[in-house]
């Protein structure tokens, strides 16, 4: 008996509740409907193409403008941006949702959309549009006014990213933008000691400290990893005193220039804190400090010898026809004929030993590179390769030095290139020891 009355009951309330939901259907009006439409619609002009943006906030202006395909703030001081962070910006516009209308007789000054009000403008370059940008307000909106038209209430999208988010945000991070496909110089002054790298050539040289070759693969690794390094964090815009960041008289500057004539020297200052090696940084004509980790900085320090090529000669053995040692007052000449070697008598030569000596001198990296004075005093020999017209293709002089007895090779750039005595071997089948 009981159960069944439950059962009852539970069909009662379910007959009510049903009752009462169509009951509140039918009798609400469509006019109470929530209904929503585009903040612009209706409008000339075409936010694909959009040339130049305004942002007026909390009082101060900033002016962007797209040249070529990058984006520039180019008021109240000129820097790259990041043209997706800029193409989000127009989105937001753009997208922008209408969800509430408002009195005709609304003063726009209470709701924050008086002359002095935030505001987003931009042009198309043939069409212009402003909004403004008023109070925020519960449920996720915020009211809003086009040029010329009456306030409405919009979702607070826009407000978050034109108003709310630090526009610092939207620049390029990148210090040296485009410089691994682009760069054809690097400078790096270090306490007045230079590196100069030129690559208007078509290959990377080295032109300071010394004249010398330079080891591509290693060359092109570094570049890239130059291209890839970001600001860590901003720090200050427009600093009144450059020697809190220690960058009055900066400790080092870093300098690329790509091809199109696009020069960026990066000036490094002192130290973030006493227990960190992050350090501030600003690029020249740039009036914003920016603070860089270490890890990635450091890339900027790679140690010269570590550039250069290591090995002997940069000659290629295909292109040797002769080759000539000297020792003290004897000269041995040795000439490629067909698959074999031999001497000025026309004896064929051990090509082995050839080969290992080409090897040793085309090819083999010694352990060590230092950038020093040739020792002409330790010289004991200089091998001579000659193209198939007889004519040099390069010298390479080959000195011992006489504690250690490691075999210095040196081609005239003042680069020593340190094997170890053993190496010896590969010269004894040609020179006079004694």
């Amino acid at each position: 008996m009981i159960a069944n009355r439950d059962i009852f009951i539970l069909l009662v309330i379910a007959v009510v509740t049903s009752s009462f939901a169509l009951i509140v259907h039918k009798w609400k009006s469509p006019e109470s409907e929530l209904t929503t439409r585009l903040l612009i619609q209706n409008s000339p002009i075409h936010f694909d193409v959009i040339q130049e943006i305004r942002l007026q906030k909390d009082g101060d202006v900033y002016d962007f403008e797209r040249i070529g395909l990058e984006w520039w703030l180019v008021s109240p001081f000129r820097i790259r941006m990041d043209s997706s962070s800029m193409s989000a910006l127009v989105r937001a516009v753009q997208g922008s949702l209408v969800i509430g209308e408002l009195p005709g007789e609304t003063n726009p000054s209470t709701l924050g959309l008086g002359d002095q009000s935030n505001s987003i403008t931009l042009s198309d370059g043939t069409e212009t549009i402003s909004v403004r940008l008023g109070r925020k307000t519960l449920g996720g909106r915020a009211y809003a006014q086009i040029e010329g038209g009456e306030p409405v209430i919009i979702d607070q999208s826009l407000h978050r990213r034109a108003i709310d988010m630090d526009y610092r945000l939207w620049r390029d991070v990148r210090l040296f933008p485009d410089f691994a496909i682009d760069g054809i110089w690097i400078e790096r002054v270090v306490n007045k000691n230079r590196l100069v790298l030129d690559r208007t050539s078509g290959r990377w040289e080295m032109l300071e400290p010394v004249s010398a070759r330079v080891d591509q693969e290693v060359l092109l690794e570094w570049v890239g990893k130059l291209a890839a390094i970001r600001v860590g964090s901003f720090v200050i815009d427009v600093p009144t005193d450059l020697a809190m960041f220690g960058l009055q008289n900066p400790v080092a500057s870093f300098t690329v220039r790509t091809q199109n004539g696009t020069t960026h020297q990066l000036l490094i200052g002192g130290r973030v804190s006493a227990g960190s090696q992050d350090r501030y940084i600003m690029l020249a004509g740039r009036p914003v400090v920016d603070k860089v980790r270490w890890e990635s900085l450091s890339e900027l320090f790679l140690q010269t010898e570590l550039l250069v090529d290591a090995t002997g000669s940069a000659a290629s053995r295909f292109d040797v026809k002769q080759v000539t040692v000297r020792s003290g007052k004897e000269e041995v000449k040795i000439q490629r004929r067909l698959e074999q070697w031999v001497n000025e008598n026309g004896v064929p030569v051990d090509t082995h030993d050839v080969e290992a000596l080409l090897t040793w001198v085309l090819d083999t990296k010694p352990p060590r590179v230092v950038i020093a004075q040739y020792p002409l005093d330790a010289e004991i020999a200089t091998i001579t390769l000659e193209g198939y017209d007889l004519l040099p293709l390069d010298t390479v002089r080959i000195a011992q030095d006489p504690s250690s007895g490691d075999l210095i090779l040196e081609n005239g750039d003042h680069v020593l290139r340190l094997h170890s005595a053993d190496s010896l071997s590969v010269l004894t089948p040609f020179i006079n020891i004694n």
